[in-house]
């Protein structure tokens, strides 16, 4: 009797757990199918209430592994519905950016399900998506009224971004060679375009508890971000600016690039030809730039501070064709010194580092039909105090350039500048000096810029001090030299050679005289030059220069 009791016990619980089972794996297959929907309702609601309409998402291959905890997703887009669009913007609520997202693949792994369900607490190990196509169209109210990118990541909006769960938490993020464009919303203008970008975020944390936490930038403890290249096409449509190999990470503190180019889209002539007036064409190339020590915290707030930016192998080219009339611009508060406190980004930069440069003049004259060259080779040069933040001028108001170079590749050069920040007359001083050099080098400059060469002679040595403003430059020069001797040129189109001119120089009002000092006497060149306020620093530096020299030759 009691071995038929427990076959019956037996048989009862096994048929309880086999109706157990069947429920239970019934269960599982209908969730299997049901949570597909569920996901795809639950995004689709969020998405659309979130953007009130506009923005609808795509999404095909969804997989859900709730027992290794990942989840995958291909061809997902988020797209703006055009006709929702146009009718916010007759009911004046249009947003100012537009986004139309395209990722081919998603994948989260290492998601912790049992916390989402219980603790309302989404940890995950990786995000990672691959190959994102990024494109934000941005309108004109949102150019007046520039974002404040510090309030945007501020760990603030950390309750916004959890909503009714306790926290979201992730080893890492990582965006895998994305494209990014940034269009006008109007006119569909490339304001720029990123190849190639990558982006990690190490150790997310987005709770009450990291709400403060300073050590964090947007929730992570450190991001670093590759790009490939970045082009920013110029609005005149004259030049290109592109940057290559750009990284950065938060870590370290330093952004690093490849090679920076500013292309001129035209050649010398055809530039000078679009233009109504003789306007400097740019041409610049930098091997690498490198920034340290970035104030992570002042970089949120759209401040750049930093204690270095160093720029290697730069090539800075600057032509202008003088056979065209000048503008008539006024550039009275055009100096560097000046130009820098009106940018609209605050910047406190302890030194910029130039190493191994070039820097070229290039002046067509349209007498001679040529273009002589005023070149600068190995240049090395740091301008440090480079800063527009008031704070830091009422502590040091100079801004100080200390050059080197080898003029034409002949002689040595060096110059001191030393720039008031913040002085609305522009104050700056002068002092520079050039070592020895033969005559003849410097003919390839004077041929085609004055028509004239010099025979024979040496220039022993150079220097120069001007105290200057915005309208006036006074200073003193010292020049030694002997033997010189000059004679004047024209050009001659038809074989395209310069010759002598006919009239000797006496006839032509120049008398050179030979050296200096000359029977023991130094003659001084002493400077007293009014600035042409229509033209630049530089022009003002060489024509107070040239000035004292006739003085001193003539």
């Amino acid at each position: 009797m009691t071995e038929k009791r427990a076959y019956h016990k037996s048989r009862t619980f096994y048929f309880a757990s086999g109706i157990a089972l069947i429920i239970l794996t019934t269960g599982f297959f209908i969730w299997r199918n049901y949570k597909y929907k569920l996901v795809n309702k639950k995004l689709d609601t969020l998405v659309t209430a979130k953007s009130k309409g506009l923005y609808e998402v795509n999404y095909h291959n969804l997989v859900i592994d709730e027992v290794l905890g990942n989840i995958s997703a291909e061809n997902i887009e988020m797209i703006p519905d055009t006709q929702v669009y146009q009718n916010l913007v007759r009911q004046n609520q249009a947003p100012e950016n537009l986004f139309f997202i395209r990722i081919p693949k998603l994948l989260i792994s290492g998601v912790k399900t049992p916390k989402a369900l219980l603790n309302k607490e989404i940890s995950a190990h990786i995000i990672r998506i691959e190959n994102a196509e990024i494109e934000l169209q941005t309108g004109k109210g949102n150019k007046k009224n520039k974002p404040d990118i510090g309030a945007l990541l501020n760990s603030a909006i950390y309750r916004q971004l959890l909503g009714n769960l306790k926290s979201i938490t992730a080893d890492s993020i990582v965006l895998e060679n994305a494209a990014l464009t940034l269009l006008d919303l109007d006119t569909k203008a490339i304001h720029y375009k990123l190849g190639g970008l990558s982006i990690r975020l190490a150790a997310i944390a987005i709770d009450s508890l990291h709400e403060n936490d300073s050590t964090r930038i947007i929730f992570s403890k450190e991001i670093s971000v590759h790009v490939h290249q970045v082009d920013i096409p110029q609005k005149n449509n004259v030049y290109d600016l592109q940057v290559t190999d750009l990284d950065f990470n938060s870590q370290t503190r330093a952004l690093h690039t490849g090679q920076l180019r500013l292309i001129p889209r035209l050649s010398e002539t055809a530039f000078a030809r679009s233009n109504h007036f003789a306007k400097d064409r740019f041409d610049i190339h930098a091997g690498s730039i490198e920034i340290k020590n970035i104030n992570r915290s002042a970089l949120l707030d759209q401040q750049l501070v930093a204690d270095t930016i160093r720029i290697r192998d730069g090539s800075f080219r600057i032509f202008r064709d003088k056979s065209y009339p000048h503008d008539s611009v006024d550039r009275t508060h055009d100096y560097p010194q000046e130009a820098i406190m009106r940018l609209s980004l605050p910047v406190n930069i302890k030194t910029v580092i130039i190493r191994d440069s070039y820097i070229e003049y290039k002046e067509k004259n349209d007498k001679s039909d040529s273009s002589g060259k005023v070149s600068f080779f190995h240049v090395q040069a740091n301008l440090d105090n480079v800063t527009n933040m008031p704070e830091i001028i009422r502590r040091n108001n100079r801004m100080i350039l200390n050059f080197n170079a080898s003029f034409l590749n002949a002689t040595p050069f060096s110059a001191n500048i030393r720039m008031r920040l913040n002085d609305h007359s522009g104050r700056f001083q002068l002092d520079a000096k050039m070592g020895g050099l033969s005559a003849s080098d410097l003919n390839p400059l004077l041929k085609p810029m004055a028509l004239a060469e010099l025979e024979k002679g040496k220039i022993t040595g150079l220097r120069y001090h001007l105290d200057a403003t915005n309208t006036r430059g006074i200073g003193k020069l010292t020049l030694t030299y002997e033997n010189l001797s000059v004679k004047l040129l024209k050009k001659d189109d038809d074989k395209n050679k310069y010759k002598t001119k006919l009239l000797p120089t006496l006839a032509a009002g120049i008398v050179l005289k030979k050296s200096n000092p000359q029977n023991g006497e130094m003659r001084p060149g002493n400077v007293d030059y009014n600035r042409d306020v229509h033209r630049s620093i530089f022009n003002l530096m060489w024509k107070s220069l040239l000035s004292g020299i006739k003085k001193v030759a003539l």
